[in-house]
């Protein structure tokens, strides 16, 4: 019963960002350039740059997050290695 509830409340959230996105492109077509780092983009309308910046945002975000689970893994099967070594020595030293 709590997991549908939960599934629920989740798809309406979706569906008011969804909306919120609607909103926020369809008042947003003023044209606008961009100057970054000396390139300047066409003219286009503040939502599509918004929209680029946050997708590239998320981008960035979910490849540093990988790099860390990665480094993270890596750290956890060195411990094991470690933990099962020392309990082979104890196991030796117990005989």
């Amino acid at each position: 019963m709590l997991s549908y509830l939960k599934r629920w409340l989740l798809l309406g959230g979706l569906l008011l960002v969804a909306l919120a996105v609607l909103v926020f492109v369809l008042e947003n077509r003023q044209q606008s350039h961009l100057v970054f780092l000396g390139w300047l983009t066409p003219e286009l309308p503040v939502a599509v740059l918004m929209s680029v910046a946050f997708i590239l945002g998320v981008a960035f975000s979910l490849l540093l997050n990988l790099w860390l689970l990665g480094s993270l893994r890596l750290r956890i099967a060195r411990q094991q290695r470690d933990l099962l070594l020392l309990r082979r020595q104890q196991a030796e030293t117990r005989e």
